[in-house]
């Protein structure tokens, strides 16, 4: 017979796999969201750059306040999408953070909690996405920064465009790249992936948040939780090195932990802990942290994971856990070699 922690396990790992594919459907949204509104952007540059080329690209006051009209017409239109794209994050993960939390209710009655656990307010599961920061900022200072660096890299790149002597043409093809590379090496491309990279770091810290909130809410009844890495080759040393750490409820380190974080926390109860739980290579026992899966892996992998030296140390006998300092972040081997000498 399973126990509640392998059951509470085996359906948070089943979650956070659908919660993936949720991520990718937000993602095409956002990534939508830029896409169609390129056009608009692409005809604004080209065509009062061609009204500039016309006239002959220089840098003198007449082109230089020419250029200015177009840049600040370049940051209303930019700010009026990223606007948007915020409005419409906050919407979708206001919905997802009710539906997160009332997941997880309902997960710990299925796996056998015997109280029913009290949902947090509406209001607290908005504050997630409106008024708590993740890796340092909130949701709208990361849409308005996204919008702020896409426009400084295309004044640049108009602006290197002109001193090289570059027709319009040309410096279009700079910004929003050519057909030939379906627009992946223009410097549009960066945004979709910054915004990719927030995109996904912000559905996993509604995720995470909503389920501690549903946690802090019971205290009575879940007072430790259990960190959940991801069991391949993509997880960093940071997760990895805290995989199966048992932490007091309040003293667990604060999730998404990085950019594109899948780690998890989850309710742990002092009980038996058979069982399996998933990873790259097919289930495995329940009790296996990451460590453990490493040391059965390929030197190959191990070395993608951690990198040669690492690996090395590892296979000797160091703990992920040495690699990093108490803050998660990672050490250089010079950091590691002084630590322990």
């Amino acid at each position: 017979m399973t126990t509640i922690n392998e059951r509470i396990l085996e359906a948070q790992i089943k979650h956070s796999v659908f919660l993936e594919r949720y991520k990718g459907g937000v993602l095409r949204k956002i990534i939508g969201l830029l896409n169609d509104s390129e056009a608009d952007l692409i005809e604004l540059i080209a065509g009062r750059l061609a009204g500039i080329e016309q006239r002959g690209f220089d840098l003198g006051p007449a082109s230089t306040k020419r250029l200015q009209k177009l840049l600040d017409e370049i940051v209303a239109k930019r700010g009026e999408v990223y606007s948007v794209l915020e409005s419409r994050m906050t919407d979708e993960l206001t919905e997802f953070s009710q539906y997160e939390a009332d997941f997880q209710v309902r997960l710990a009655a299925n796996a056998g909690v015997t109280h029913t656990l009290a949902l947090p307010s509406n209001a607290q599961l908005k504050a997630i996405v409106t008024s708590q920061p993740f890796q340092g900022r909130l949701l709208r200072d990361f849409a308005q920064s996204l919008g702020q660096d896409e426009v400084k890299r295309i004044h640049s790149a108009i602006r290197l465009g002109i001193t090289q002597n570059e027709t319009t043409d040309q410096i279009v093809r700079r910004i929003r790249g050519t057909r030939a590379r379906q627009y992946q090496d223009g410097i549009l491309e960066i945004s979709r992936r910054d915004a990719e990279a927030v995109t996904r770091t912000a559905v996993a810290h509604v995720q995470n948040r909503a389920r501690m909130e549903v946690y802090q809410a019971n205290a009575d009844i879940v007072d430790q939780v259990q960190y959940v890495a991801t069991l391949d080759s993509r997880t960093t040393l940071i997760c990895a090195s805290r995989d199966g750490k048992v932490y007091v409820l309040g003293k667990a380190p604060v999730l998404p932990a990085h950019f594109r974080c899948r780690s998890i926390l989850v309710a742990y109860f002092e009980d038996d802990e058979r069982g399996d739980r998933a990873s790259i290579i097919g289930p495995v026992p329940s009790q296996t942290t990451f460590a453990d899966f490493l040391k059965k892996q390929s030197i190959a992998f191990q070395e993608d994971v951690l990198g040669v030296e690492r690996a090395r140390l590892f296979r000797a006998g160091t703990p992920l856990d040495k690699f990093v300092d108490k803050s998660g972040r990672t050490y250089t081997l010079a950091e590691l070699r002084k630590r322990e000498t």
